[in-house]
């Protein structure tokens, strides 16, 4: 009996030791992986001179010019390696994944239309309309996904938002006019919280630990 207990003893010590190893690991495992996909926010908005306009449709976004520039504000994580973004046309509704955004560094201008570090749309929501005192905005949610052009990709989520001065742009959208507007956006990463992945941990861990002490009971 005695010796029983001082297995179980050592065997619930050795696993209570090991449950910050097993955390520690899963950490790291984690973070190596995310390492380089792209992650974090940008508010971005129509740059150039003259500046990037739409045409809005329920159909359609069309950018002038095509593709259009997009300057980005408010970077974090890995985006503040970039400034500026092309945006391409957008069909709606969607037919299959489509590329929205292209990141790159205005200075350096090859690295816009690369490629590489792209967001594209897998699904939009249908727009709400906010009557200004002297126009219409369209506010638009969408759900894609980043990709740094290394295999790396990296859910995301945001809107964009459109400032017509069609007064009467929610009917006129419904009926299947256009109209010219101007646009603001936000995107970001949508990654687990280090707090959901300490859970899993720990869940694990519990789970384990449950294990060995049934295996040592029978």
């Amino acid at each position: 009996m005695i010796g029983f207990k001082s297995t179980l003893l050592n065997a619930t010590l050795a696993i209570t030791a090991a449950i910050p190893l097993a955390a520690t690991g899963f950490f790291t495992s984690a973070g190596s992986a995310q390492a380089a996909a792209l992650n974090g926010s940008f508010n971005y908005g129509g740059a150039g001179f003259p500046a990037t306009t739409v045409t809005v449709s329920n159909t359609s976004l069309q950018f002038t010019p095509t593709p259009g520039l997009a300057s980005l504000a408010l970077q974090t994580g890995s985006f503040t390696a970039f400034d500026a973004a092309h945006i391409f046309n957008v069909t709606n509704p969607l037919t299959s994944s489509s590329l929205f955004l292209d990141l790159g560094v205005f200075a350096t201008s090859g690295t816009l239309g690369d490629g590489a570090n792209t967001f594209s749309l897998t699904s939009l929501d249908t727009p709400t309309f906010t009557t200004q005192n002297a126009g219409t905005d369209i506010n638009l949610n969408y759900v894609g996904f980043f990709d740094d052009g290394s295999g790396n990709k990296t859910n995301g989520t945001g809107y964009i938002t459109f400032s017509t001065q069609d007064t009467n742009a929610e009917n006129d959208y419904a009926s299947g006019k256009t109209f010219k507007a101007t646009f603001t956006g936000l995107a970001v990463t949508s990654v687990p919280e280090p707090a959901a992945l300490l859970g899993l941990g720990a869940v694990g861990a519990v789970m384990a630990m449950s294990r060995r002490r049934k295996s040592f009971v029978q």
